[in-house]
């Protein structure tokens, strides 16, 4: 039984966060509930790497696409259909 993508980063992002509360609420702001700072995201980065093989750098990096689970999906997804 495969985990589907979206599951899959669910699981890295509750794993940082520290809560499955984002597995309930694609829609959580990850930031403004402090659940997310920089030493988490690196941390996030970090993982989809070793994950998925997809290497994230600070300077590509915009708060703006990772403010919410469902954007750090939408996010990762973008980033692996140029890849491909």
């Amino acid at each position: 039984m495969s985990t589907s993508f979206s599951e899959k980063v669910l699981q890295l992002v509750a794993s940082v966060a520290e809560t499955d509360e984002v597995r309930t609420n694609l829609d959580l702001p990850l930031y403004d509930n402090q659940l997310f700072d920089s030493i988490r995201t690196v941390e996030l980065m970090i993982r989809i790497e070793e994950e998925f093989g997809l290497k994230i750098s600070p300077a590509e990096f915009e708060r703006e696409n990772w403010l919410t689970p469902r954007k750090i999906i939408a996010d990762l997804e973008r980033r692996l259909q140029v890849k491909v």
